[in-house]
């Protein structure tokens, strides 16, 4: 089972005001309207559980319902953007859900994508050929000489070449393997940074990545006939003081210790493991009973060879 990760970072930090949207799912996986908040890091818990794994914790989450466990998405296609609580999405066609605590993802690319630009300069000198999106987008009040502008715009760029290589590369989308996708943009919060908030550049980059974003998940939905999820997680900021945690491994820990004496919490293993030992035990009871059996009414005479030359040395004597 292959899972497919594209330009996946490590991101391990406290979140501030943030939202958790889904642009697009199939029939098969239901998300409930409510305004239920789910903490940063089970967002990966949402994105296996929506794909038919399963976790190590149960997540007591009403926005995720049970859907169809027969037919579950063959990619799910995961969105952050940096330096915004929220964008203007589209009413009525998005499911938006508070985000809270901390965001945890990490993984590698697939060799498919390997031709994509990723340095600076390659990413300057993407947005400069024929077919970049430099030539479609209506870029108003940014700039191509603005090297914060072309950061943005870069990002968009990389957005439009992921779809076009998967569409070149359809057997990725049509093979029976999971995949996901998972990309982090923060061209919005550079430009944010750099003009502010309240700038025309701002309110004309943040209307341009709603349209990149709505056509990027359109495609994805496409390629994989209908059959992925898009989320998009949008970040205001994180607090980089909670990025690691430490202690002896000498510490014990006792939580709310219960005087019912009760017994510790299964973790997703047990069923497994208690299945292979329960068979394994059953397998071997009947194998000792049908052995024991075909010995205790075994003809010594006639099922057992060294009882025959036995007896025929007898009787040559």
């Amino acid at each position: 089972m292959a899972v497919l990760l594209v330009f996946l970072s490590l991101l391990v930090a406290g979140v501030l005001g943030n939202e958790f949207s889904i642009l697009r799912s199939p029939g098969s996986v239901v998300f409930r309207n409510g305004n239920w908040p789910i903490p940063g890091e089970r967002i990966p818990d949402v994105a296996a559980l929506s794909m038919g794994f399963s976790v190590k914790e149960d997540l007591p989450w009403p926005g995720l319902a049970v859907g169809n466990l027969f037919h579950r998405p063959q990619a799910t296609v995961m969105l952050m953007v940096k330096g915004v609580d929220k964008l203007a999405l589209p009413p009525g066609s998005v499911i938006s859900y508070p985000l809270e605590n901390r965001v945890y993802m990490v993984g590698k690319a697939n060799s498919a994508f390997e031709d994509l630009s990723v340095t600076l300069r390659q990413l300057r000198n993407r947005l400069f050929q024929e077919s970049s999106v430099l030539n479609s987008l209506p870029l108003n009040s940014l700039s191509r000489n603005s090297e914060v502008d072309l950061l943005f715009l870069s990002e968009l760029q990389v957005l439009h070449d992921i779809s076009s290589l998967l569409s070149q590369h359809k057997h990725l989308a049509r093979d029976h393997s999971p995949d996901l996708y998972s990309l982090e943009l923060a061209g919005l919060d550079e430009i944010g940074k750099h003009y502010g908030e309240d700038s025309e550049q701002f309110l004309d980059a943040s209307k341009i990545l709603v349209d990149a974003l709505e056509k990027f998940a359109d495609d994805m939905y496409r390629l994989y006939g209908g059959n992925a999820v898009v989320e998009l997680v949008t970040v205001r900021s994180f607090d980089t003081s909670l990025v690691r945690k430490t202690r002896t491994i000498l510490q014990t820990i006792q939580e709310n210790p219960s005087p019912y004496n009760l017994a510790y919490k299964y973790n997703f293993e047990y069923s497994v493991v208690f299945n292979m030992v329960l068979w394994i035990m059953i397998t071997l009871a009947l194998a000792v009973i049908v052995i024991s059996y075909n010995l205790w009414n075994m003809d010594p005479g006639y099922d057992s060879i060294i009882y025959r030359m036995t007896n025929q040395k007898i009787r040559m004597d």
